[in-house]
């Protein structure tokens, strides 16, 4: 797998958008839950992995909570990342690029299309790492053991923490605009 992770230092910054209300930003905010209940599944996943890694549950089990995550469903369905985790994810990025960004990138400035642009970019990076962690979650079902469960254990941290920055990134550049534009 050769995945380029995400230089959080050159992400462009959406400008404030003259006329945007506390309202519109409010009302912007309700992506951040959204994203809660994703990183909920992540959260659920790191349990899983530490209970292999303890013994206390086993490594086949990992398999089946990938393929459930809204994500790889999301990915599944829709072939995106926003497929329910994955699916969920998938819809909600496949949304995002689809339905949301558009409506954004229609009304907002060069500014806040370059924000678009890195997010579209990013979701292709989350796209790679979940495809990597399900071939992951694949082999360690296949062949249980420490020499398995190791590479997941990377792929899922390395996941885990993009998708966090993402999520942390999208939440603040779009917060003004999906409420102002009407996006969300």
């Amino acid at each position: 797998m050769t995945v380029t992770l995400i230089d959080e230092t050159k992400r462009p910054k959406a400008p404030p958008i003259p006329g945007a209300t506390e309202e519109h930003r409010q009302r912007g905010r309700h992506l951040a839950a959204m994203h809660r209940i994703h990183m909920r599944e992540l959260d659920r996943v790191r349990s899983l992995i530490i209970q292999i890694e303890t013994g206390n549950a086993a490594p086949t089990a990992l398999g089946a909570a990938v393929d459930q995550l809204q994500m790889t469903q999301n990915y599944k369905a829709f072939g995106t990342l926003c497929g329910h985790e994955c699916r969920a994810l998938t819809w909600h990025h496949t949304s995002e690029d689809n339905d949301i960004f558009p409506i954004l990138r229609a009304n907002g400035t060069y500014g806040l299309r370059a924000v678009l642009d890195q997010l579209a970019a990013e979701h292709k990076i989350v796209h790679e790492l979940l495809e990597n962690l399900w071939e992951k979650a694949q082999a360690i079902h296949a062949n249980p053991g420490p020499e398995t469960l190791a590479p997941l254990r990377k792929t899922f941290d390395t996941l885990d923490a993009v998708i966090r920055s993402h999520f942390g990134y999208e939440e603040t550049q779009l917060e003004e605009a999906l409420g102002f534009y009407n996006a969300l």
